[in-house]
């Protein structure tokens, strides 16, 4: 098959399908038990969710299912859970802290748990970075300055806002509501003093800003970081040295795993031939975006505390994957 570039898999995911899908239609399939439709959430367009959403349908639609007319949409962490909870889609990515605090009512989702997820598969770590102008050292003299971490149902915008509130500065920070395409302008045109997100490296917003603006990469500091782990369910983790314009040192931060997940209720032949054609073709997501380099077999399982969808368990079993 054709090597694909970035601006095609944009292009599938605009236009893949002619339509979009209306709440429950989600299952609707053809008289050979093919699904008719099928929909996928990603994150910003232009970033790692979305792309591999996009990769993702594509090998459906060309390796599986010719007559699926897929659909891939942008989203966020929580809003895909949300989403997916409700079978408005069939897959999405989410990151696997949000997806344990759903499943188990917690955080977040406190009265409203989300038993009826289903893990398909773990593909790479998502790194919580944040750029701000030079000058600021730390998260704690963010104090009295503006911050751009993203709008309400992005997984960034909540955890910058639980890390101020460790710090005890959330109302002195000024929080812009803001998607990943105004970011990079609100800290250009100084209306902020930083920027957040959390997601795949590298980041498409942390690298426009640090190609064309001056800033630091902030650390998260043992303190902070402890509490990020011990009372959210972060993981720590390090940005390498490198992964960003003018970043010569690793950078110490938090993070979670990246998840795509589908619902109890999705068939277990779909699930099983999404889950196989994704990893048997895996290179092409690589080709959208290369933090899927990660996804290897050590990182199928990664950082899942769900059950996994039987579909996607009988594949990683065959595999040798999953055990038992």
């Amino acid at each position: 098959m054709n090597r694909l570039s970035r601006r095609t898999f944009i292009k599938i995911g605009l236009t893949a399908g002619g339509s979009a899908l209306l709440p429950g239609v989600a299952l609707r399939a053809l008289a050979a038990g093919a699904p008719e439709f099928l929909t996928l959430n990603g994150g910003g367009q232009g970033g790692a969710w979305y792309l591999g959403a996009t990769a993702i349908a594509e090998l459906c639609k060309q390796d599986v299912w010719p007559k699926v007319s897929t659909t891939v949409q942008a989203g966020g962490g929580k809003i895909n859970i949300r989403q997916l909870h409700q079978k408005k889609i069939d897959f999405g990515f989410m990151f696997a802290l949000d997806v344990t605090h759903a499943y188990k009512g917690t955080f977040d989702f406190k009265n409203n748990k989300m038993d009826n997820l289903r893990a398909v598969m773990s593909t790479n770590a998502a790194y919580f970075a944040t750029v701000a102008k030079p000058g600021i050292k730390s998260y704690a003299e963010l104090a009295g300055k503006a911050a751009a971490p993203g709008r309400a149902g992005l997984t960034g915008l909540v955890t910058f806002q639980a890390m101020m509130d460790v710090l005890g500065i959330r109302n002195k920070v000024k929080m812009v509501n803001s998607g990943y395409p105004e970011m990079a302008t609100l800290y250009k045109d100084g209306v902020v003093q930083a920027a957040a997100v959390i997601g795949s490296n590298p980041h498409t917003v942390v690298t426009e800003i640090m190609s064309t603006s001056k800033g630091t990469l902030l650390p998260v500091d043992e303190k902070l970081a402890k509490v990020m782990v011990d009372q959210y369910d972060y993981d720590l983790i390090t940005i390498p040295a490198n992964t960003y314009p003018g970043q010569t040192e690793p950078v110490k931060t938090i993070g979670s795993v990246t998840q795509f997940v589908t619902h109890a209720d999705e068939p277990e032949d779909w699930v099983y031939r999404v889950t196989k054609v994704t990893w048997e073709h895996r290179k092409r997501l690589v080709q959208a975006h290369k933090s899927y380099k990660e996804l290897d077999k050590a990182m199928v399982l990664q950082g899942n505390h769900i059950p996994l969808h039987p579909g996607a368990a009988r594949y990683w079993r065959e595999v040798g994957i999953l055990q038992g």
